[in-house]
């Protein structure tokens, strides 16, 4: 896990400073969902719950919809299909963390 935070955090800083094609939004949004990844981890080490992956699950879907967004966007790319499928993505991960969480 710290090897994802830490890839998502020098991306989000790459693609800011830079490339900049990430706006200043998405890259506090990119901070803000890692830092709730974080939180999570610490709660997660303590005791178990099942909101922390949805917490989880939220997260991962709007960090890989941000830069996904991102590495598609041009004139033609439409915002609403790029997060139509990011909300595709989040039931697939909410699916995923009910069948971890039934089968632990």
């Amino acid at each position: 896990m710290a090897i994802y935070i830490l890839t998502v955090l020098s991306a989000a800083f790459y693609s800011y400073f830079k490339t900049r094609r990430m706006p200043l939004a998405g890259f506090l949004l990119s901070v803000a969902c890692l830092v709730v990844v974080l939180v999570s981890l610490v709660f997660y080490a303590q005791s178990y719950h099942p909101l922390q992956m949805v917490g989880f699950a939220l997260s991962f879907t709007i960090i890989s919809s941000i830069f996904f967004y991102n590495g598609v966007r041009d004139s033609s790319s439409k915002f609403t299909i790029v997060f139509t499928f990011s909300m595709i993505r989040l039931v697939i991960h909410l699916q995923l963390l009910f069948f971890l969480y039934l089968f632990r």
